[in-house]
């Protein structure tokens, strides 16, 4: 066997795959679209000599590596390091679109402009390969992402970050969650895009609640708060309080939430949004009736309902939200044994969807039809956005 095909010239960007990812072993895809070579040549490589000359060497049929060992990469980096480095993370942006989107959750506000590819973009055949795929690659998408804060694409880091948190497996190892913390808002906190950083933190929040480890959520979620509170957004504020609100309520910690509810309904007043101080009124109505608190979560829904008895004093909310916080509020009322309220609650409801909703009336008609000393069909509802 020639040594032709047992090594690819040392070509100086495919050391620099090597470099930047600072990884001694790489997938064929990787080398390809980061030196922009033909995947064709790293098809034709045999199984590595010993006695091979310096160059990429096949260690398995979708592995190489590279012989002798990787030289360190000094810094800062040089251009050739940067182009590397944009020409991997773009074609694995590419890659983790394709897994989002498969998995049915696609990654807004994070919008990066990918060059024109190498490499055609991977597809996936169902949400199983997509997630395995992932899974199979957390230490390269990690190693790429730090790359790209390295060599200040940190736009590329955080929408590479922010795609990883929509897409990666909840049984992730926690060290490796941890490491993509750290790497994508430093990258967003060194690009000076408090914006982008509490996009990554509401993201980040979400999969560590998902993955059942509340305390770290809740600590993302903080952080978010403080982001949006130093930058006086008052929405941003909102939006991360109905947030936390939910991760405490999974928590269990009923009395946290409660606290989340109570800073809404200070910022909807500030605002004077009648419709949020019903909703957050609502919800703490409702939790207050899931703790046993039935004559407090009372006075909550009456305060609540006084504010939406006039659809004339909302202008601007569609008929199917306001019905839908009326159903939560009857269903509330319900709970707590206040039948005649919910009766009204739902009654009131169905009025707004007459004509409007047709699947929604024909639920609120069936909760009407409900007999008293009965539990309501279907799960009560919180009144926490999306």
């Amino acid at each position: 066997m020639s040594r032709a095909r047992d090594t690819l010239s040392n070509d100086a960007e495919l050391l620099l795959c090597f470099q930047v990812l600072d990884s001694p072993t790489l997938p064929a895809r990787t080398l390809a679209a980061g030196a922009k070579r033909d995947p064709g040549e790293l098809d034709r490589l045999s199984t590595r000599h010993d006695q091979a000359p310096a160059g990429v060497v096949r260690l398995d049929e979708d592995l190489f590596g590279w012989r002798p060992d990787v030289p360190a990469l000094h810094r800062p980096w040089t251009e050739p390091a940067r182009l590397v480095t944009r020409r991997l993370g773009e074609d694995l942006l590419t890659t983790l679109d394709a897994a989002c989107d498969r998995l049915g959750r696609p990654v807004t506000g994070f919008a990066y402009p990918v060059n024109t590819p190498f490499l055609p973009p991977m597809r996936f055949s169902d949400a199983p390969q997509a997630t395995s795929w992932v899974r199979r690659h957390l230490s390269l998408t990690l190693a790429t992402v730090r790359a790209g804060g390295t060599a200040r694409l940190r736009s590329l880091a955080t929408a590479l970050t922010a795609r990883l948190w929509a897409c990666a497996p909840t049984d992730a190892p926690r060290h490796w969650a941890v490491d993509l913390v750290e790497a994508g808002t430093r990258a967003a906190i060194d690009d000076r895009q408090p914006h982008t950083l509490a996009g990554l933190l509401r993201l980040s929040a979400r999969w560590f609640a998902t993955q059942g480890d509340f305390v770290t959520a809740e600590a993302h979620g903080v952080r978010e708060w403080v982001v949006w509170k130093e930058l006086d957004d008052t929405t941003g504020m909102i939006d991360t309080l109905w947030r936390r609100a939910v991760i405490y309520r999974q928590a269990g910690r009923g009395n946290r939430e409660l606290d989340c509810y109570q800073r809404l309904l200070s910022l909807y007043r500030h605002t004077g949004d009648r419709f949020g101080l019903a909703r957050a009124q609502t919800a703490r109505g409702v939790t207050l009736a899931a703790t046993g608190r039935a004559r407090d979560a009372a006075e909550q829904l009456r305060d609540a309902a006084r504010l939406v008895e006039d659809p004339d004093d909302l202008p601007g909310v569609p008929p199917v939200e306001l019905a839908g916080l009326l159903e939560t509020m009857g269903r509330a009322c319900w709970s707590i044994g206040a039948t005649g309220t919910a009766r009204r609650h739902f009654s009131d409801a169905l009025r707004l969807l007459v004509d409007v909703d047709e699947q929604v009336a024909h639920r609120i008609r069936t909760l009407l039809a409900t007999p008293e000393n009965h539990p309501l069909p279907g799960n009560a509802s919180r009144s926490v956005p999306p």
